[in-house]
């Protein structure tokens, strides 16, 4: 029995046969490469996000009636300090001193008080603090970077009277802080806070 090979208009309908198969698995492969990146940075996002609000958390519920000094010696007149701009923020910004910064039996030569901020610099949330309460030098404070790419930084207080300030300009505690943060992207998130021990005495 005779042999009969390949045409070459079958050779020609295989190799595009093949060829679609390799540019369509070369696009799902791709897809899911960039699928996965995606699901990794907003897995990431998301978890930047619920870090920063744990650390929020723990600073706000632990903030103390204790006013602190700067470097010239001068006391500040509030417990919290707020303000657009303040600290180089690009957005708002605000500080106070917290409880609780663990030192067991004083081994570090501090105590258990820390001194606090929030800010966005170049883009980017921190948390500032320094070691000692009362900035007798003037040593830079100590940054940790807590989100990045943001868009906006909002403050806003809740008074005794109920109310919510975009300006804090008491002495007292107020009841409550609110944070919004925009990151590029993102729609805006919001949270609350509620501050131990606060309003007018």
């Amino acid at each position: 029995m005779k042999q009969r090979g390949f045409t070459l208009l079958e050779v020609m309908v295989a190799l595009g046969i093949l060829g679609f198969i390799v540019v369509a698995t070369h696009q799902i492969f791709q897809t899911s490469l960039r699928t996965n990146e995606l699901s990794e940075q907003t897995i990431a996002e998301l978890e930047g996000l619920q870090t920063t609000f744990r650390l929020m958390e723990q600073d706000f519920s632990q903030i103390s009636r204790r006013i602190g000094r700067n470097e010239a010696g001068d006391s500040a007149e509030q417990y919290l300090i707020a303000g657009r701009n303040l600290l180089d923020s690009q957005f708002d910004g605000v500080g106070f001193v917290r409880e609780g910064w663990r030192n067991p039996a004083y081994l570090l030569p501090r105590s258990e008080l820390q001194a606090v901020g929030y800010r966005v610099f170049d883009d980017n949330l921190e948390r500032i603090y320094k070691v000692y309460v009362d900035s007798l030098d003037n040593s830079e404070p100590r940054k940790h970077v807590l989100l990045n790419n943001i868009e906006e930084f909002k403050v806003t207080y809740r008074d005794n009277k109920g109310k919510w300030l975009e300006k804090w300009q008491n002495k007292e505690l107020p009841l409550a802080v609110a944070i919004e943060i925009t990151i590029k992207d993102m729609q805006p998130i919001k949270r609350l806070f509620l501050v131990p021990g606060s309003g007018e005495k």
